[in-house]
């Protein structure tokens, strides 16, 4: 089960549903305003210039990025 799942991320339509999933998610942790994690943890800031950052919107940074290039990737055919 794991191998047809994972081998349909191989298709060029299976990369353009991670890609997709990925901006969502990012954006949607990049829009939000940061949260303790697990319930637990405390909310992480940190001031960049004048912009309050959590470790939430750094994430979501890294998934925008990473599904803006499989969506660019899976688009031109790779």
């Amino acid at each position: 089960m794991y191998g047809r799942l994972c081998s349909w991320f191989d298709t060029n339509t299976g990369q353009c549903v991670a890609g997709l999933l990925s901006v969502v998610g990012g954006l949607h942790l990049f829009l939000n305003n940061p949260q303790p994690v697990f319930g637990f943890l405390p909310a992480f800031n940190m001031t960049i210039g004048s912009v309050t950052v959590g470790a939430q919107q750094l994430v979501g940074v890294g998934l925008l990025v990473a599904g803006v290039c499989g969506l660019s990737n899976c688009r031109s055919g790779y």
